[in-house]
């Protein structure tokens, strides 16, 4: 899948999230990363994940969709959606 420039502009950003918030090197974490590859990334850390998404970029994750936003390439889908909207 090639992702849109607007996915790229936030796939830089979002990376460096995830590794400041799994404190791994952000060379671990890729544009296919998911839920589970990285040790860090369990329940307690998808969690932790979640409420950073919605501090660095100002958005609302609703349970539901906490569920939905588990690889980065439904992170990148999900941000796209919202700042377009």
């Amino acid at each position: 899948m090639v992702a849109s420039t607007a996915e790229n502009a936030f796939l830089e950003p979002i990376r460096g999230l995830c590794a400041e918030v799994f404190g791994v090197e952000v060379s671990l974490v890729n544009p296919e990363t998911q839920f589970g590859e990285l040790p860090q990334w369990d329940s307690m850390g998808h969690m932790d994940l979640m409420v950073a998404l919605e501090n660095r970029f100002g958005i609302e994750i609703n349970a539901e969709t906490i569920t939905e936003l588990i690889s980065i390439p439904a992170i990148l889908a999900h941000l796209q959606k919202k700042k377009n909207a």
